[in-house]
C-alpha cells in the first residue's frame, strides 16, 4: 500500500463522497443476468444493427472478433505500443459495422490490455453512426482508470454516467472497490464495502474477485491469501431472498488468472504461489483445458517458466506435443532461452523420437528468433518500414554467422520484395559468411516462388545461371548449417509440387520436377549443407499438421523426397532417427538401404530403433561404412541413453571383460570429450571407480586433471553400496578421501560434484561426516547455487537427519516440498517417506498433499511393483488414510492407475 502522503494527495484531488455520490443514485440497480449488466429505465432504446451490416468485409470483422477473444494471449506477445498499433486500426471498421455489442467487446479488450481511449471521441463516433452508448461502454473506461488506481479519472467517468441518465451496474461498483485498493486508499475501500453491503452487493463473488485481483496486481500476497480464504468461507453461505443457497463458487479460470497476476507481480521470476496451486489442484472435475493452456503461454511470455511448469503439469493432455510446439513463441517473448522449456519436455509423456524432434525444433526456433537476433530483425524491419533501405543494410552488416538462418528466411524475402539485387548487396556487405547466406537465400526464395503457371525450364535456367555466377565469385556453395523451419519447407514443397506432373506421381511415385528443382541445391550447398537441408525437410514433413500438398498425400510427398535424396547420393548415419521414421510412412526398403551410410545395418534386428548410442554422432554424407564401427562389428547392444551405456559397461566388467574392452575402445575412438565426461558422471553414480579411472584416460591431458576428483566421489558411493554400515560410519579409506575433497575450490566442486551423481552422493555420504558435506555444499552455494543446499537439506530429511539442515537454510524458513520428494533416479523408500512425512506435517502442513502427489508420481514412473504398492499402502492406510482422488492431480492418477493395474500385489 502507498503511504500517508499519497493518500493525502488523493484526498486533495477528490472527495470520497463525490465518487460515492455518483454511485448512489436514487434509482435502484437493475441486474437482469448473471453478468450484472444494467439497463436504462426510461432511456432511449439502443440501436442494434446486424453484426455484419455489409459496410465492412466479413473477414475483417471475423479477424477483429478473433483477436478480441484471444486477447489474453495475443496481447502478451507485444508491448503496449505494438498492441495499440494493432487495435487502433480496428476502431474505424467497428464503427463502420455499427454493432454496439462489438463496440462493448472492443472497449473491454482495450481496458484489459491497459490501453487508454478518449471518452469524448468514442461518444462522438457512436453518435455519428446513430448508436447510443450503453452502460458497458462507460464501464470499460471505469475499468481502465480503476485498473491503474486513477480515481480522479474514475470520478470524471462516473459523472459522465450520471449525466447520460444511466445507472451504475454492479460491475462498476466492484471496479471502484478495485480502484481504491490499487490507489492505496484502504479507508475508502472499507467505506465502499460498507456501502455495497447496504445495497446487497457485499459480500458477493464479483466484489471478492475485484478485491483479489487488486491485491494480486500490487503484489500484496498476505492480503490476497487472507481474502481468498475468507471468500471460500463466506461465499457458500450466501443465500437469496427465498433462503436458498446461491452458487457463488470461485471459478477455476479466475484462480488461474489470480495465480498469473500474483506470480507476475513478484520480482522473483522463479516465484510460485503454492497456496493457489493447491486450491486449483484440489478442485473436483477436469480443469478448463483451453484456459490452462493459455495460462501456460501467458506465464512464459511474462518470463515465469517455473510458474508455467506447475500449471503445465496439471493439464491432462491427449497430445502434449501440440502445445509444446507452440511454447517457444511465448518463451522468446518472455526473454527466455531454450533451456527454460526443457522441464516441460521432461514433464510430458513423450517417447524419445518425439522428444528429439521437439528439442531440435526448439533449438532451431530459438537460434532464429531468440532475443538478441530478434532485436536486429526488429531494427532491420523498422528501417524498411520507414523506406530507409540504407539503414537496413547498415543493420544487416551487424549480423554474424550465427544469424545465417535469419538472413536466409527473414532478410532475403524482404530485400527481394523491394527489388534489391544480390550482387548489389554482396558489394556492400563484404562479409563472406553473410554473403554466402544471402546467395543461398536468393536461390531458395526463387525456387520457393514457383507457381502452377510458371515456366519451369526458364525459372530453372535463370536460377542455375545465378548459382554459377555465385560459384564463380566463391559465394556458393553455402558451407554453413541450413536452418529454414517448417513454414519455409512447406512453402518450398507447395511450389515444387505445383509445377510437378501429378499423373507421373500417381503412376510411379516420382516427380521429375522435384529432381530438377532439388538438383539446384546440389550445386548451391556443401555436402553438409545438403544433408542439413534434407534432414529439416523430412523433419518438417513428419511433424506437419498438413495432410496433403496440392492433393498429394503427405506420406507420398515424403516418399518423393526420399527418392530424390537417394538419387543425389545423400546418405544418413544408420544410427539416425530419421531412417526408421520415414520407413514407417511407406518409404521402400530399397530407398532406405540407399539412404543408409552403413547399408549392412538395415539387416540388423535393431534397425527399427530411433538412435543407436554407440558410435559417432557426426554426419556421414558418403557410403563408406569403414569410417565407423557398426553394431555388428562391435557387438555393442543398441541404447539411447548415456546412463544405459554406463550400466552396460559395469555389467560387461563383471561378466565379459573382452566385451568391455571392445566397448571402451569404441568410446575412446569415436566419442567426443563432452560425451565422455557425461559418461564419467554416470559411472560415478554407479560407484564404478575402476571404470572412471579407465575413461579418464580418454580425456585429453589438459582437461584430465579437472575431472580427477570424480574417482574419489565414485569411491565414496561404492563404499556405501557395498556396505550399509559405510552409510552410517565412514571406513578409514573413505575418511581420507573426504579429507582430500575438502580442499576442492568452488569451481572444482561445480565441475565435479554437480551432475547425475550428486543426489546419489548425498544419499551415500557417511552420516558421521555430514558436516564436511555441508561445508562443501556451502562452497557451491556461495558460488551461486543455493538450490544445491536445498537439495542436500531435502536428502538429509529423507535420511532422518533433519536436525542437521538448519545451517543450510540461510535464505529459506523451511525446505520447499519439491526438494523432499526424491528424484526419478532415487525415489523415496518406505523409511525415507515416513521420515519426510513427519517433517512436512510439522513444518509445512499446507503442502502435505503436494508432497504425497509428487512422491507417488515419481514412484509410479520408476519404482518396482513392491515399492509402489508399499508407498500407496502407507498413504491410504491409517494414520494418514488419504483419498488418492483428493490428493493427486490427474497426471499422477493416470500413471499410478496404469502401474497399479500391472502390479501383481493389487487388483483394480
Amino acid at each position: 500500500m502507498s503511504g500517508p502522503l499519497l493518500r493525502l494527495a488523493h484526498r486533495l484531488v477528490f472527495c470520497n463522497r463525490i465518487v460515492l455520490g455518483h454511485l448512489v443514485s436514487d434509482k435502484s440497480i437493475f441486474c437482469f443476468n448473471t453478468r450484472c449488466f444494467s439497463s436504462i429505465e426510461g432511456a432511449q432504446q439502443i440501436t442494434r444493427k446486424p453484426k455484419f451490416s455489409g459496410l465492412v468485409k466479413t473477414n475483417d470483422l471475423e479477424r477483429i472478433e478473433k483477436f478480441i477473444r484471444k486477447q489474453r494471449i495475443k496481447g502478451v506477445l507485444y508491448n503496449n505500443e505494438e498492441n495499440a498499433n494493432v487495435v487502433d486500426g480496428f476502431w474505424p471498421k467497428i464503427i463502420e459495422a455499427g454493432d454496439i455489442l462489438l463496440v462493448e467487446k472492443y472497449l473491454d479488450m482495450r481496458a484489459r490490455l491497459g490501453l487508454s481511449m478518449d471518452l469524448k471521441k468514442v461518444l462522438k463516433d457512436l453518435k455519428d453512426v446513430g448508436l447510443n452508448p450503453s452502460i458497458r461502454v462507460y464501464a470499460s473506461f471505469i475499468q481502465q482508470s480503476c485498473g491503474i488506481g486513477d480515481m480522479k479519472q474514475t470520478s470524471y467517468y462516473l459523472s459522465a454516467v450520471r449525466n447520460a441518465g444511466l445507472r451504475p451496474n454492479p460491475f462498476i461498483f466492484t471496479q471502484v472497490l478495485h480502484g481504491y485498493v490499487k490507489a492505496g486508499l484502504p479507508e475508502e475501500a472499507s467505506s465502499t464495502q460498507e456501502l455495497l453491503s447496504q445495497i446487497g452487493l457485499w459480500p458477493s463473488r464479483y466484489a471478492y474477485e475485484s478485491l483479489l485481483t487488486a491485491y494480486a496486481d500490487i503484489g500484496d500476497k498476505e492480503s490476497l491469501l487472507r481474502t481468498l480464504d475468507e471468500a471460500y468461507t463466506v461465499l457458500p453461505s450466501i443465500k437469496d431472498r427465498q433462503g436458498k443457497p446461491l452458487d457463488q463458487k470461485i471459478p477455476i479460470a479466475f484462480l488461474l488468472d489470480l495465480y498469473t497476476r500474483i506470480v507476475c507481480s513478484s520480482p522473483d521470476t522463479n516465484s510460485l504461489c503454492e497456496e493457489i496451486l493447491t486450491k486449483i489442484s484440489s478442485v473436483n472435475g477436469p480443469l478448463p483445458l483451453s484456459f490452462c493452456i493459455d495460462t501456460v503461454k501467458v506465464l512464459l511470455a511474462k518470463g515465469r517458466p517455473a510458474a508455467a511448469l506447475e500449471i503445465f503439469k496439471m493439464i491432462s493432455f491427449h497430445r502434449p506435443e501440440v502445445l509444446l510446439e507452440s511454447l517457444p513463441l511465448y518463451a522468446i517473448a518472455g526473454g527466455l532461452n531454450a533451456g527454460a522449456l526443457e522441464p516441460f519436455l521432461n514433464a510430458a509423456n513423450l517417447d524419445n523420437k518425439q522428444l528429439l524432434l521437439l528439442r531440435n525444433k526448439f533449438k532451431l526456433y530459438f537460434n532464429r528468433y531468440g532475443r538478441p537476433v530478434n532485436e536486429l530483425a526488429s531494427q532491420f524491419e523498422a528501417c524498411l518500414k520507414d523506406n530507409n533501405v540504407e539503414g537496413a543494410i547498415d543493420i544487416l552488416k551487424k549480423f554474424s554467422k550465427s544469424n545465417n538462418s535469419l538472413v536466409i528466411s527473414f532478410v532475403v524475402p524482404k530485400l527481394i520484395h523491394i527489388g534489391y539485387s544480390l550482387m548489389d548487396l554482396v558489394n556492400q556487405i563484404r562479409n563472406p559468411e553473410i554473403n554466402e547466406a544471402l546467395a543461398f537465400g536468393y536461390v531458395l526464395n526463387n525456387l520457393s516462388s514457383l507457381e502452377e503457371d510458371s515456366d519451369l525450364k526458364a525459372c530453372l535456367d535463370n536460377c542455375l545461371k545465378l548459382v554459377n555466377e555465385c560459384r564463380a565469385k566463391k559465394l556458393l556453395p553455402f558451407s554453413g548449417a541450413v536452418r529454414i523451419g517448417r513454414f519455409h519447407v512447406e512453402k518450398l514443397m507447395f511450389s515444387v509440387l505445383s509445377v510437378s506432373d501429378k499423373s507421373e506421381i500417381e503412376k510411379v511415385t516420382k516427380s521429375t520436377a522435384m529432381h530438377d528443382v532439388f538438383g539446384i541445391f546440389n550445386h548451391s550447398l556443401s555436402k553438409h549443407g545438403l544433408y542439413s537441408l534434407y534432414n529439416q525437410i523430412f523433419e518438417a514433413l513428419l511433424i506437419s499438421k498438413l495432410h496433403a500438398f496440392h492433393n498429394i498425400p503427405i506420406n507420398t510427398v515424403i516418399q518423393l523426397v526420399a527418392e530424390v535424396c537417394a538419387h543425389q547420393n545423400v546418405t544418413f548415419n544408420h544410427n539416425d532417427w530419421l531412417l526408421p521414421a520415414i520407413k514407417d510412412v511407406g518409404v521402400s526398403e530399397d530407398i532406405i538401404r540407399r539412404l543408409s551410410s552403413d547399408r549392412s545395418a538395415i539387416e540388423s534386428p535393431f534397425s527399427d530403433i530411433n538412435a543407436l548410442l554407440f558410435g559417432s554422432q557426426s554426419i556421414h554424407m558418403g557410403s563408406n561404412s569403414s569410417e565407423e564401427p557398426s553394431v555388428s562389428q562391435t557387438g555393442i547392444q543398441p541404447t539411447q541413453k548415456v546412463s544405459t551405456t554406463a550400466e552396460s559397461l559395469v555389467a560387461s566388467q563383471k561378466i565379459d571383460p573382452s566385451d568391455l574392452e571392445n566397448k571402451l575402445q569404441l568410446i575412446s575412438d569415436s566419442w567426443g570429450r563432452h560425451k565422455k565426461v557425461i559418461l564419467l558422471y554416470n559411472l560415478v553414480n554407479l560407484g564404478a571407480d575402476d571404470l572412471v579411472e579407465r575413461v579418464l584416460q580418454f580425456i585429453p591431458d589438459n582437461y584430465r586433471v579437472t575431472y580427477e576428483p570424480l574417482k574419489k566421489f565414485a569411491l565414496v558411493i561404492r563404499s556405501c553400496l557395498e556396505s550399509v554400515d559405510a552409510k552410517l560410519k565412514a571406513p578409514e579409506n573413505v575418511k581420507q578421501i573426504i579429507q582430500d575433497l575438502q580442499s576442492l575450490s568452488s569451481n572444482e566442486l561445480f565441475i565435479t560434484m554437480r551432475g547425475p551423481h550428486m543426489d546419489t552422493l548425498f544419499r551415500c555420504w557417511p552420516a558421521d561426516h555430514i558436516s564436511e558435506l555441508i561445508s562443501m555444499t556451502k562452497k557451491l552455494s556461495r558460488f551461486g547455487f543455493n538450490s544445491v543446499s536445498l537439495q542436500l537439506a531435502g536428502v538429509l530429511i529423507n535420511r532422518g537427519l533433519s536436525d542437521k539442515v538448519s545451517t543450510l537454510l540461510e535464505n529459506n524458513e523451511t525446505v520447499p516440498f519439491t526438494f523432499l520428494v526424491g528424484t526419478l533416479q532415487n525415489t523415496l523408500t518406505e523409511p525415507a517417506f515416513l521420515s519426510t512425512m513427519e517433517y512436512v506435517k510439522t513444518v509445512d502442513p499446507n503442502h502435505i498433499h503436494n508432497f504425497v502427489d509428487h512422491c507417488l508420481r515419481n514412484a509410479a514412473l520408476t519404482s518396482n511393483d513392491d515399492d509402489i504398492f508399499q508407498l500407496v499402502r502407507i498413504v491410504v492406510s491409517p494414520p494418514y488414510g488419504m483419498d488418492l482422488l483428493q490428493v493427486c492431480i490427474q497426471p499422477t492418477l493416470q500413471v499410478l492407475y496404469r502401474r497399479l493395474k500391472e502390479c501383481k500385489n493389487v487388483s483394480l
